[in-house]
């Protein structure tokens, strides 16, 4: 049981059948920032997202019973990945992101791994929320910003 406050969610294996569901909350999520950086294109957007997506690699947040969110994270030598946190905007601001991003923190710390991500440089909100809960920049490419939990691994932060 988590402590008091903190948002209960579970997390479900994504399947092929979720594949417009979980585009749909890309768009919703993701399309203000993406906007904001190159432009959103709607045709390229979709043809993009088809070619990536494989359903083994993502899990739907599930709170209230209801999907409202989607996870990716990539498990790589020494450590996890988060190669996509996204939660449906009516859901943001509500702790949901954060109790996600804990958890997968907790889950590196139990296997001695760090956790990395990148963030696009237009996406201040998520980028305040990471360094909220540990996260460090460790560099710049094109339109995002590195960012690094040393969760279970050896500090590299001075």
């Amino acid at each position: 049981m988590p402590p008091a406050g903190e948002v209960r969610f579970e997390l479900r294996p994504a399947t092929a059948a979720d594949r417009d569901r979980l585009y749909a909350l890309h768009r919703a999520a993701m399309r203000d920032v993406v906007d904001r950086t190159w432009g959103w294109d709607e045709p390229w957007q979709h043809a993009h997202f088809n070619a990536r997506f494989d359903p083994a690699a993502f899990s739907l947040i599930v709170a209230g019973g209801r999907e409202v969110g989607a996870l990716c994270v990539q498990e790589r030598a020494g450590e996890l990945y988060v190669a996509a946190v996204e939660v449906a905007p009516e859901e943001q601001g509500r702790g949901l992101g954060t109790a996600v991003l804990r958890d997968v923190i907790a889950r590196a710390a139990t296997i001695g791994a760090a956790v990395t991500l990148q963030v696009l440089k237009a996406n201040v909100r998520a980028q305040r929320l990471y360094e909220r809960l540990g996260f460090y920049a460790t560099g710049e490419v094109d339109v995002h910003v590195r960012m690094r939990h040393d969760a279970g691994a050896a500090p590299t932060h001075p």
